[in-house]
């Protein structure tokens, strides 16, 4: 495969229309979910450079010109299958979990071990599939995809294709916010960059879990007097934690021991405890002062009376119709 083409058609298109509007599907999410835009790997939150989308391009938006335009396909041939969420039993421990990515201590997305061989062979088929019939997919529209659409798309952090959801679509500029679905962290992708999803590539679940982390509540903030996890003093807990569970590129992966509590009725996700070397995760939070423990997880409702309830938050935590709140 043509290196040159891949940086053409894919790189300088999702660096050229990630966008800093925070998208309507999230910005009112009782989650707290305010924006789904931050990398995976995101320690630094000023790192990711974004740009605003050029009308003026040159390129043919609606197409990627390459060398051997032999490959052809019927988008009307194309079906869009569903991939399935995971689920874990309760009261169950894993060791060697994986954090991948967290919005805050009441939503972070995990990954445990039991798929892990299974998953990299089936990344990397897919990988090999998109890339070796690149010119198959060159002339899909934006109209085609909707959303909460499962898709496969292109990041040009990591030069590979991964699964992915579409949370929203801006028509003009034609580009998604996706979310990868098996990892958890999101960001605008220019239509260039975005596959249908072929049924091959549905027979794993989705890797990442999204949970919440039991017996801790965002502190009250001193200056504004309200308590979530998007006061100053929350956003400061996150980014800790953040330092604490996801490594930079250039670090090993820390992984974790997870416990699946009880699934209550009240809340869409299910509660965690999570220990690091032992310690509880819970407890490094609440010594570090920027959160408090509780007793009773139900506190967390008080907070969060709607959380489950959000479009944005069905296709960002994979909370089924039946499971609303």
């Amino acid at each position: 495969m043509n290196e040159q083409l891949i940086d053409n058609a894919f790189i300088k298109k999702s660096n050229e229309y990630k966008q800093s509007t925070l998208s309507p599907l999230t910005d009112m999410a009782d989650s707290g979910v305010v924006s789904r835009i931050t990398p995976l790997s995101s320690i630094n939150e000023n790192k990711l450079n974004i740009n605003h989308y050029n009308n003026n391009d040159d390129d043919d938006d609606e197409s990627i010109t390459t060398e051997n335009q032999s490959l052809s396909f019927n988008l009307t041939d194309i079906s869009k299958p569903v991939l399935k969420y995971k689920k874990c039993e309760e009261y169950m421990q894993y060791s060697n979990c994986l954090i991948t990515y967290l919005d805050h201590p009441s939503a972070i997305f995990i990954q445990i071990p039991e798929d892990g061989s299974a998953f990299q062979q089936m990344h990397q088929d897919m990988n090999r599939f998109y890339m070796d019939n690149l010119n198959a997919y060159s002339n899909i529209s934006i109209n085609f995809f909707e959303i909460g659409n499962f898709c496969v798309a292109y990041s040009s952090q990591y030069f590979e294709f991964f699964r992915a959801r579409i949370l929203n679509i801006d028509h003009r500029n034609k580009q998604c916010l996706i979310i990868y679905v098996d990892f958890g962290n999101s960001e605008w992708i220019h239509i260039k960059g975005i596959r249908p999803l072929h049924a091959e590539y549905t027979k794993l679940k989705i890797q990442s879990i999204p949970v919440t982390l039991s017996y801790i509540l965002p502190k009250k903030d001193l200056k504004t007097g309200a308590i979530n996890w998007n006061t100053n003093t929350g956003k400061q807990c996150t980014r800790n934690l953040r330092r604490l569970l996801i490594k930079p590129d250039s670090e090993p992966f820390l992984f974790v021991s997870v416990t699946f509590l009880s699934k209550e009725i009240w809340w869409p996700l299910p509660f965690v405890d999570v220990k690091i070397d032992g310690q509880d995760l819970a407890n490094i939070l609440h010594n570090d002062g920027f959160a408090r423990l509780t007793r009773n997880n139900k506190d967390l409702k008080m907070i969060y009376p709607n959380f489950g309830t959000h479009p944005s938050e069905n296709l960002i935590f994979g909370i089924q119709p039946s499971e609303q709140f």
